[in-house]
Order: structure tokens, then C-alpha cells, then sequence
């Protein structure tokens, strides 16, 4: 049976999964959701999701606004980054051109103090809110006797669960990336800023690049390589490095916290310069894949969510998905 077959209906969501840990007693735990991937993809030594990418380094350097709004050392003066460009999926061999698949941007901000960890994918939203919609979605898409996803399992699912659709319509209105430094990423879940005063901002983090988003044609798309991406950012970086600003969207009142399938009126929201992250070389990947970008570890200023259940339960999934690679 064919692992790879369905590749359009899998990969809308699967690109930017966050693979779910036991944080309560009626969700799936970690091993249920990394078993579906393996079902869809096969089991292999690379990550259960994003499974292709390219590890990076860089530096970020904060504006003079940050400080107001975290205390955080991550903001206080320029600091070391690690990176890793991803396409979405569990497949280490997807072609760069798919559409459907989100691209991803994990990296660490890490001062002489505590370091903090940041998810960040192509697309405002989510495609689940809690673990038993996000696992209803992966059986929904388990291949059927041809290897296939069966069409009608996966439109009753999304009938249920329109909310589940946000994320692959957004993509779908999206042009083929022609770079991975010229595209948004969002970081999705809600955060929480803390500065020295003890005032606190509800926020969400979006990375802009500073050259501006690239998009491919269909007509283009098809003609590039399957690995263009990083061949791509091989030939940038060789003239400089590729920048991003960083940006914290202010939340305001009646703002979603506990579902990442909302999106924000981004449009009617006030937003401040975060920093200048700038991604200079591209690194041996093993310095990122022997280990995780874990969101849920934060240094002091910097707060995930209290109520949304699939960022708290990130943390021990991702532990499940390193050690099974790693055996």
C-alpha cells in the first residue's frame, strides 16, 4: 500500500500538526496521534510531522518597543537563533511545489538567560482545537484498500467540523511559495506579554519577511525542482541574510485564546515591531534534529495560553515523536 498516495487531502492540515500529549483524561495521548501519522505515512526516522526541512541559524535583534511589552531577555539585546525552514507532512520526501502543505519556521531566541522556543507555520489558523478533532481528522484520512483517503470519510468529517477547513481554504487562496523567506508565518496560539511593570498584553506573533512575500504561478510551481526551497535559500543567503520582523498582534477583548482554528481581525488590530530576526547560514541538520522546538518552554515576560488545550499538551507529544525517531 501506498504511503504517499492522497498527498492533497492529507497535507492541508497535517503540515503544521501539533502532535497531542495525555493533558486530560478524555483526550488522545501522544502515541494514538503519532500512530495515525504513521497509518498516513509510514513510520521513518524524521519527524511524524514536518518531516522535511532545513536547519538555519541567524540573529534576532529587538526593538525599543519590545521591552514595554516583555521583560524577557529574548528581547533585551540581540541574540543567537536557531532556526529550521519545514514543509508539512509526515513525508521526508514531498515535493516543495505542494500546495496543500504549509511551510513552517521553528526557532529559539537564546540569551545568556533562559531561551525561548516558537512554532510558526504559513497560515493564520489552526485546522483543530483540541486533540479528539484533531485525531477525528487524521482516521478520517487513513488510506482506504487502494491506499487512498476515502473522499466521503473526509467531506463528513469536514461537514462536522467546518472549522477544521479554515486553515486549507487559507492556504488554498495562497499562491505556491517561491521562498521560505518570502512568506508570513504565524505563530497561531495566543501569548501573553508580561513587562517590568507587571502589565500584561494579550498577543499573537507574526513573522513578516522584509523583501516582501514571493509567490509561484501553478504553471511555475510545476517546473521547479522537488528540493528548490533550500536550494533557493542556499543562493539568497549567499548575498546576505534573509530578514523577518517580528510583530505581536495586540489582542482585544472577545479575541479567541483557546481556539487556534479562529482567526483574528488582523486588519482592525493595532500591532508593534517586535524585532529584526535575520537568518544568515544554513547549519548541519542535525544540530536541530536531535532535538525539539518545544513552543511550551518560555523564558520569564513570555506566557502561552492557560485554556487552549493544544498548546499545552505540545510539549510531551513532541518528546513521543523525538524518541521514536531517534530508536
Amino acid at each position: 500500500m501506498s504511503r504517499t498516495t492522497g498527498t492533497a487531502l492529507v497535507l492541508v492540515a497535517l503540515a503544521s500538526l501539533a502532535l497531542p500529549g495525555a493533558a486530560a483524561a478524555n483526550e488522545p495521548g501522544a502515541d494514538k496521534i503519532v500512530d495515525a501519522l504513521n497509518t498516513i505515512f509510514g513510520k521513518q526516522k524524521a519527524r511524524a510531522s514536518h518531516a522535511k526541512g532545513q536547519c538555519v541559524t541567524g540573529t534576532f535583534t529587538p526593538t525599543a518597543q519590545a521591552a514595554g511589552l516583555s521583560k524577557s531577555p529574548n528581547f533585551a539585546k540581540a541574540v543567537p537563533v536557531l532556526g529550521r525552514f519545514s514543509m508539512g507532512g509526515g513525508n521526508p520526501k514531498i515535493p516543495d511545489a505542494t500546495k496543500a502543505a504549509v511551510r513552517g519556521l521553528a526557532f529559539r531566541l537564546d540569551p545568556d538567560g533562559k531561551s525561548s522556543d516558537f512554532v510558526f507555520v504559513n497560515a493564520p489558523v489552526q485546522f483543530a482545537k483540541n486533540p479528539t478533532q484533531m485525531l477525528g481528522f487524521l482516521e478520517a484520512r487513513f488510506p482506504a484498500a487502494d491506499g487512498k483517503p476515502d473522499p466521503a470519510k473526509v467531506k463528513a468529517f469536514a461537514d462536522a467540523n467546518p472549522e477544521t477547513t479554515n486553515q486549507g481554504k487559507w492556504l488554498a487562496s495562497k499562491p505556491v511559495p517561491a521562498s521560505y523567506a518570502g512568506v508570513n508565518y504565524w505563530g497561531i496560539h495566543a501569548y501573553t506579554l508580561t513587562n517590568a511593570k507587571g502589565d500584561r498584553s494579550v498577543i499573537k506573533f507574526k513573522l513578516i519577511p522584509t523583501a516582501g512575500e514571493a509567490g509561484l504561478t501553478d504553471d511555475e510551481a510545476k517546473a521547479k525542482p522537488a528540493d528548490f526551497l533550500v536550494d533557493e535559500l542556499k543562493e539568497r543567503l549567499g548575498k546576505g541574510p534573509a530578514s523577518f520582523d517580528l510583530v505581536a498582534i495586540m489582542g482585544e477583548a472577545g479575541d479567541q485564546t483557546n481556539d487556534p482554528t479562529a482567526m483574528w481581525p488582523e486588519d482592525k488590530r493595532k500591532s508593534v515591531k517586535l524585532g529584526t530576526m535575520a537568518i544568515a547560514a544554513v547549519a548541519d541538520n542535525a544540530k536541530c534534529d536531535s532535538g525539539v522546538f518545544d513552543p511550551t518552554q518560555l523564558a520569564d515576560g513570555i506566557a502561552g495560553p492557560k485554556d487552549d488545550p493544544l498548546f499545552e499538551i505540545r510539549s510531551p507529544a513532541y518528546a513521543v515523536s523525538l524518541s521514536r525517531r531517534a530508536q
